[in-house]
């Protein structure tokens, strides 16, 4: 039980890496190429990295096979969506704050808001969306 633990994170921290990388980089093309307001580059970053972070959590990380018809998967997808709202309203506080308040490094503060993002979501997965219900 503990290395099914243990594996979990493991594999959980490699796919939470790959969407915050989907999330960074989309910051950085709603920001810094396209030049969106930060709240708005914030909001379509996250929303990016929500729907990848949905698919890989689901068949890789916690391998959840049920409510597979196009009805369950909708639903999944939405309860994901409500259950990640609380760490991209926690996004956009720490990037208002640091960007448009302090006029700090966007990137910078980007990376560190998907850390805390990073962890209130592998709980709320965790915990949550995927609990395996049989264990």
């Amino acid at each position: 039980m503990v290395f099914r633990i243990q594996k979990d994170f493991f594999v959980y921290c490699i796919f939470g890496a790959m969407a915050t990388a989907v999330n960074m980089l989309s910051y950085e093309l709603f920001y810094s190429i396209l030049k969106l307001p930060n709240t708005p580059s914030v909001i379509l970053a996250w929303f990016s990295a929500v729907t990848f972070a949905f698919f890989t959590n689901k068949y890789i990380v916690f391998r959840e096979k049920g409510k597979e018809n196009k009805h369950g998967i909708i639903s999944e997808l939405l309860y994901f969506y409500l259950c990640r709202a609380a760490s991209g309203l926690l996004d956009i506080v720490i990037m208002f704050i640091a960007v448009d308040l302090m006029d700090w490094n966007h990137t910078l503060w980007k990376f560190i808001s998907n850390l805390a993002m990073g962890i209130c979501n592998y709980i709320a997965g965790k915990l949550f969306i995927f609990a395996k219900k049989d264990e």
